[in-house]
């Protein structure tokens, strides 16, 4: 108890120092898609309603993937594996604690080390819009997201009764990994109706860091999608399939590349406009994502482990949501429900015999189902109160516990667990509360304040729950999820301010996050509930944990031709149980650009991108954790750029990232499958590029 009061405390200081520095914020914003490091300013109305059109800025396509556009934002961090597949954090929390959330439709990545995680296969197109929500603000958004959500959102151009056409060509070029992209986006329609076809592709190489050293980061992606639409009045009805490739993908420090990461989704919706007393709108949206995923350890690579080893994995999600807004004694509700199932197969196999070695992912099924709700109460004319609850039901199943694999003594997953936890796996369910209640009040017409208080509860992965990763002599270095891990609990406190004014804005948010049963994932070292003493292996279990920060961004038109823009994230982690830091916490971190228009038709402008020093680390797997490789350099990094519109309607981006060649790694690590080591990947050295952009 001495310990929560102690956090609490803290996090009561933060809250008030931040905004005693800082008086705004943005805890959901709507972000236009702009994949230079200066954007234009952001208005914002309320902290869930900012809207940019993706289709007047340059596509995040010249971008290695979606986690890569993500980290240029601001409060989002991308952990580094490659090239391709970086991971994105928010608020400290990633993996099943952010929402990814890409056209009502999941995708879970078919990879047990997250080389394809959601973002991976995130396309955003022209006329979309991304949502970057920091935290726990609405209970509409989806299963968990405790940390956050990213909500891709499709959008379409607007049509007459007269058929036409509108579309986007486009291609780029970076210097560093030698990367080229291309791709076209062309959709025809009417009132009544629309078809949008979409392809692109890339192709990159390995990449040189500061020290001029290769790092291994190549990959080749092709993409592409086809939607159809009817839109008489008052109703859309839409059909859409996507399909996503990843080819010989390397993985600098893992021990295995990947030859192929495939993602296909199938989508339908149908939107109708009711004039119904209490039914105002329904919408119904279902889909099916299929992800499959193959790494070995020699294709790819000079041969020199001692078995040559492949893994054939799979990943097939089904989902139905069902949204509408209602009419109740003259209060206006959104409510949802929604069904979500994840199977999720993976085979570790001896490439030279096809024998069976490692079942790391069982036939694990996750059934989510759930019931939402939300409203806003007008207080005054000025002021409302947010309510929202949320209760959803998990089922987990295990189809393959206890099967044996025969290139590993026939040791079933079971076996592993029960050597591990002392049981094995059989079926789980969980009935989870989720509740939102937040006061805004508009001090005027400018400033928005706001204070929310939130419970959130964020199950537990196929890999936290079941992975089955025997390795080393006796299992030393295995890597082993908890069949019977409880889900986390969290309970948040935000507060912020959003001030809009014609030529500056200035906000931040501050919140602290008390965790029951945060899931780590710990070295084994016979703590309560682990019967093994190993302290290069990997287990999950359950603790008591702490978040806290803050967010801090504005931008200042000082002139009608200068723009200056700066925002900065900070984030506490704290492990209650044993008084020590949580591993995998960025340090305060932030950007500062300025942007000036030269000439009617010429933009250029310069951006930093800042890290302290991160000395809050778990760096030793025998007394804690061990997943932070070390204290990690604090850096500054410089970027220029620039946008030339002079021949109309094209638009020409160019520019150089970090200018001075300067080594440095991000704080966020990743992990190796084949063994316990935590890998840290120096981030790419001066790199020039140029994309062209021509809509029609």
């Amino acid at each position: 108890m001495h310990k929560i009061l102690k956090y609490s405390a803290f996090g009561a200081s933060l809250l008030a120092s931040s905004f005693l520095t800082a008086p705004l914020s943005y805890a959901e914003e709507i972000l236009e898609v702009n994949p230079i490091a200066v954007e234009a300013p952001i208005l914002m109305s309320y902290p869930s309603s900012t809207s940019y059109d993706s289709s007047n800025t340059a596509s995040p396509l010249a971008y290695s993937d979606g986690a890569s556009y993500l980290g240029s934002l601001p409060g989002v961090t991308a952990a580094r594996f490659g090239g391709h597949g970086l991971e994105p954090f928010i608020r400290g929390q990633s993996q099943g604690q952010l929402n990814i959330v890409n056209g009502d439709s999941y995708v879970f990545g078919g990879c047990p080390n997250r080389m394809d995680p959601p973002s991976a296969y995130m396309n955003i197109q022209q006329h979309d819009t991304v949502t970057v929500v920091q935290g726990y603000q609405s209970v509409l958004n989806g299963f968990g997201g405790s940390g956050g959500s990213v909500i891709v959102q499709h959008g379409l151009p607007d049509f007459t009764e007269t058929l036409s056409a509108t579309g986007l060509v486009q291609g780029g070029y970076d210097s560093n990994s030698e990367m080229w992209n291309t791709g076209a986006n062309v959709t025809a329609g009417t009132v009544l109706g629309y078809a949008n076809a979409y392809g692109s592709y890339k192709d990159a190489k390995n990449y040189e860091d500061g020290n001029g050293d290769e790092v291994r980061s190549a990959f080749t992606e092709h993409s592409g999608g086809l939607n159809v639409g009817y839109t008489p009045e008052g109703t859309h009805l839409s059909l859409g399939a996507d399909i996503h490739k990843i080819d010989d993908a390397l993985f600098p420090g893992a021990g295995m590349d990947s030859p192929l990461s495939k993602g296909q989704t199938f989508k339908a919706a149908l939107e109708r406009d009711l004039d119904g007393k209490v039914f105002q709108s329904v919408k119904l949206s279902t889909y099916a994502s299929l992800v499959d995923h193959i790494m070995d350890n020699f294709s790819l690579r000079p041969f020199t482990a001692a078995t040559p080893l492949r893994v054939d994995s799979q990943s097939d999600t089904y989902g139905a949501k069902l949204e509408s807004d209602l009419m109740l004694s003259d209060q206006p509700v959104e409510a949802a429900l929604e069904w979500r199932r994840n199977n999720r197969n993976a085979d570790r196999i001896v490439n030279t015999t096809g024998a069976l070695q490692s079942l790391l992912w069982p036939d694990i099924t996750m059934n989510e189902a759930s019931f939402a709700g939300e409203t806003a109460y007008d207080l005054s004319d000025k002021s409302r109160l947010v309510v929202g609850g949320r209760y959803d039901y998990v089922h987990v199943d295990y189809g393959r516990a206890n099967d044996a694999a025969p290139a590993a003594g026939n040791r079933t997953p079971n076996d592993i667990y029960t050597q591990f936890y002392g049981h094995g796996a059989s079926s789980q369910t969980e009935h989870n509360l989720g509740a939102l209640l937040r006061l805004e009040h508009d001090y005027d017409e400018s400033t928005l304040l706001y204070s929310g208080l939130s419970r959130s509860v964020r199950t537990a992965d196929a890999t936290e729950r079941g992975l089955a990763n025997f390795m080393g002599a006796g299992g030393a270095t295995s890597w082993v999820g908890n069949p019977n891990i409880d889900p986390e609990k969290h309970h948040q406190l935000d507060m912020g301010f959003d001030i809009t004014k014609p030529v500056w804005s200035f906000g931040g948010s501050a919140y602290a996050n008390y965790v029951e049963d945060y899931i780590l994932r710990d070295s084994a070292r016979s703590q309560p509930g682990i019967l093994v003493n190993f302290p290069n292996a990997d287990i999950y279990r359950n603790i008591d944990a702490f978040l806290a920060g803050f967010e801090i961004r504005g931008s200042w038109q000082f002139n009608p031709d200068w723009l200056l823009e700066a925002d900065t994230t900070y984030t506490f982690g704290a492990d209650i149980d044993a008084g020590r830091a949580l591993p995998q916490i960025p340090p305060l971190q932030g950007t500062v650009g300025v942007t000036w228009k030269a000439l009617d038709y010429l933009e250029v402008g310069g951006a930093a991108r800042w890290a302290l020093e991160q000395t809050r680390v778990d760096t030793n797997p025998l007394t804690a954790t061990g997943r932070d490789v070390d204290k990690t350099n604090g850096h500054a990094v410089f970027d220029l750029e620039g946008t030339l519109t002079e021949f109309e309607p094209a638009s020409l981006n160019f520019g150089v990232k970090n200018i001075f060649d300067s080594t440095y790694t991000n704080h966020l690590n990743r992990s190796n499958i084949s063994d316990p080591t935590e890998v840290q990947v120096n981030e790419p050295g001066r790199s020039f590029y140029v994309q062209l952009r021509v809509p029609f």
